[in-house]
């Protein structure tokens, strides 16, 4: 996986045995001008777009962190999970989110449904880290 620096975005493919693959991105998630061009803090998202075959999105999990780095250290200070269906035949559950030292996290399951069962279930974790220097993947 590719690392991201500043306010470049980088996405990176998953491919599964099925022909469906999670599109991961991460980008800027900085709400205001003077954290974006902070050289100490920024905020960032990752996303995990889980996809058919055929290129539909179904469903995404999401991390949003805030972190500081420098001096040879890089902390998050804090991090919040989303998750949510795409496709009408999709549900998203059992979201969380956690945060340790410079990486935070956040997991979410999809389940689609066909006449009331579930006939296909993902659980998929997103985890977002930085570098001393600000180096993101």
């Amino acid at each position: 996986m590719q690392p991201v620096y500043a306010s470049d975005a980088v996405t990176t493919v998953e491919y599964l045995d099925d022909g469906s693959r999670y599109v991961t991105i991460i980008e800027d998630a900085s709400l205001n001008t003077a954290q974006a061009v902070s050289t100490t803090t920024k905020t960032k998202s990752k996303t995990a777009y889980y996809e058919s075959s055929s290129g539909e999105r179904l469903w995404y999990v999401r991390v949003t962190g805030t972190f500081t780095y420098g001096n040879g250290t890089a902390k998050c200070t804090s991090s919040t999970p989303s998750a949510a269906a795409q496709n009408a035949t999709w549900k998203v559950s059992n979201i969380s989110g956690s945060k340790s030292g410079n990486s935070a996290s956040a997991t979410a399951t999809g389940k689609q449904y066909y006449a009331g069962k579930v006939i296909d279930s993902k659980t998929k974790t997103v985890t977002l880290t930085c570098s001393p220097t600000g180096v993101f993947s």
